[in-house]
């Protein structure tokens, strides 16, 4: 067959096929051949520009682990799922790169300096030192995964979004009218007079009857009503245990130590620092090279003249490299040195460098004793993994048709226990993970009395589960309520009889009689405050936060009102006047307060406002 197609591929039909794809080559490229559909990796397009689903993809995963990194188990599973978060992603986006072209737009760039030196002060990127180190710079950029130049590019969006926010923001300000406003509310006063009418004093003439009780408690039956319980015997299978029961041997470890020694292999780690002249400077290369030859110190020297303000600071440190962290001329040099030497002057894109090694690592393997403990525990962990999947098979097969787990634990030399009952939303340490949770309550446990199936709580640790006890979701007696519904019934009655004396007092009140001599007949304290502000402390608050709350009053007469109180007690409040607060009275700090609160108000508004308005004007398809 195959020479057939030899023998056919010598004819005219073959040169007129060659002749068609080298067409299309030369006009489309070779993608041509395999991506027909250029929209197929598109989530959305914003004036022409892809958001792309590799964009999305990361945007999610990115999502989800500040999400988990916040609530840890308590997030709901579904919250986590990609097709819960895609729109609002995509939507965050598709908003982000609106306002980004809008900066574009308007000029606004980002400098690689100014970049480099973001990126070199971010604090994820430092080493324990506080130095930038490039490992964990390329570490964090792959768990993310970005490339330097997708990180890049995103910092550069995130950076002009920022000025064109602070560009619109900083246009908004307050008036001089808008100012008298605020300070007139904001420093306004009030003189009220108010009384408190104690619960506690009226619960004591309350009673109760045993007939009342009843009737509340059959009308209530839901709130007294116990959730459903469940008890299980568990059986816990993990790594971390198994490593406990197992020992090894000198031998052994010497043993590994010796393979360890056999296969290493150098992978050098050089921490290097530099001085960095930008440009061809030739005066203060020479100048630098003069002051390296005299001895002085090379840390002070590159925070004296390094055009590097990323390193310069901490005396030029660029945290260790491999050997290709830096561009190729820099790594070959530094390669040559000896802990502590400096290079001569070395010329990359970048600029001139003089390059000092700080420290290597990894050039030499560790001794024996370095390696001991780590080994032992290898050893361990080793052993433990392989009887770890023995034991979860034979865990499978015991548990799957068991009268009970005690008997699956002793065949396995392992440890059953039980949880006691507990409820849906109440259980403790292993029984509160959401995956236990739904087996110990599954029909298959719960109702048909089986053992759970292997549950995962990660890759080195296995649960099963038998229930041993259920309590149905049931009406508490009334005997274990009785008090409860006592003292609900009299919070009840008790806040009847207050608002009804409240109610005739204000009615006595708007009749004209005195608050004072009211006050002093119904044996309760009146208090009267003259230009209460509303941050007076010699006053309840709740009762000050009301009569901020109240209608001002007429001239002739003034407001009343009643409002609870945080302890249950009621209070009846009398406004008597209200004066506006005056400019003139607020000292220079607050009005540079309030002024600055203003503008940063109403600039957020107004970016919001020219946020909607660029996306609405955008041509966005998703």
């Amino acid at each position: 067959m195959l020479q057939n197609l030899r023998d056919n591929s010598r004819g005219v039909i073959s040169f007129i096929l060659i002749g068609f794809l080298v067409i299309i080559f030369a006009l489309t490229g070779v993608e041509a051949l395999f991506n027909w559909d250029t929209s197929a990796n598109q989530a959305a397009k914003v004036n022409g520009e892809q958001v792309t689903e590799m964009d999305v993809a990361r945007a999610i995963g990115m999502q989800k682990q500040q999400m988990l990194n916040t609530y840890g188990d308590q997030i709901p599973a579904e919250f986590l799922t990609d097709e819960y978060l895609r729109k609002p992603v995509i939507d965050n986006l598709v908003q982000r790169m609106v306002l980004s072209q809008a900066a574009v737009k308007s000029g606004m760039a980002v400098g690689n300096t100014y970049l480099s030196e973001q990126i070199a002060t971010a604090p994820q990127f430092k080493n324990e030192a506080g130095a930038f180190d490039n490992n964990r710079y390329q570490q964090v950029l792959r768990n993310m995964g970005y490339t330097h130049s997708t990180y890049a590019k995103i910092l550069s969006d995130e950076i002009v979004i920022n000025q064109l926010q602070a560009g619109v923001s900083a246009t908004a300000f307050a008036t001089p009218s808008q100012l008298d406003d605020v300070v007139a509310l904001s420093f306004q006063s009030r003189d009220l007079g108010y009384v408190i009418l104690p619960a506690a004093k009226v619960r004591e003439t309350i009673q109760v009857e045993t007939a009342e009780i009843q009737s509340y408690y059959d009308a209530n039956q839901q709130m007294f009503t116990s959730e459903e319980q469940v008890a299980v015997d568990y059986i816990s299978l993990n790594v971390a245990d198994l490593m406990k029961n197992i020992s090894v041997t000198e031998e052994q470890v010497r043993k590994q130590f010796e393979q360890n020694q056999a296969s290493f292999v150098a992978a050098p780690e050089r921490q290097a620092a530099h001085i960095l002249v930008e440009g061809d400077n030739q005066d203060k290369i020479k100048t630098i090279a003069d002051k390296l030859a005299a001895g002085d110190d090379f840390a002070a020297l590159a925070k004296e003249f390094s055009d590097d303000l990323g390193s310069k600071e901490q005396g030029g440190d660029l945290g260790f490299t491999k050997g290709d962290a830096f561009p190729a001329e820099f790594e070959s040099a530094l390669a040559t040195l000896k802990v502590g030497e400096v290079s001569s002057a070395v010329k990359t894109d970048a600029g001139t460098h003089f390059i000092k090694l700080l420290a290597e690592k990894g050039s030499e393997p560790p001794s024996f004793e370095e390696q001991k403990a780590s080994i032992e525990d290898e050893l361990k962990r080793a052993e433990a993994e392989n009887l770890f999947v023995v034991q979860l098979e034979k865990l499978r097969e015991e548990s799957y048709n068991a009268e009970s787990l005690q008997e699956v634990a002793q065949a396995l030399n392992l440890k059953a226990e039980n949880s006691g009952l507990f409820e849906r939303s109440k259980g403790k340490d292993l029984m509160a993970n959401p995956k236990v949770v739904a087996a110990a309550f599954s029909t298959e446990v719960l109702q048909e009395g089986n053992s759970s199936d292997v549950i995962e709580i990660d890759s080195s640790n296995v649960v099963v589960l038998k229930k041993t006890d259920y309590k149905p979701s049931q009406v508490k007696p009334l005997a274990s309520v009785q008090e409860q519904i006592t003292n609900t019934l009299k919070d009840q009655k008790a806040k009847t009889l207050l608002d009804e004396q409240a109610t005739r007092l204000i009615a006595d009140l708007k009749s004209g009689g005195s608050f004072s001599e009211l006050s002093k007949a119904a044996g309760v304290e009146f208090k009267q405050v003259k230009a209460a502000t509303r941050s007076s402390a010699d006053i309840d608050s709740d009762v000050l936060r009301h009569a901020f709350t109240m209608t001002k009053p007429s001239s002739s007469s003034p407001t009343f009102d009643k409002v609870m109180t945080a302890a249950g007690d009621l209070a009846v409040v009398a406004l008597e006047a209200v004066t506006p607060g005056s400019y003139e009275k607020v000292t220079p700090e607050q009005k540079t307060a309030i002024t600055a609160q203003l503008g940063s108000i109403y600039g957020k508004n107004d970016f919001s406002s020219y946020q909607k308005f660029l996306k609405d004007a955008a041509d966005i398809v998703q």
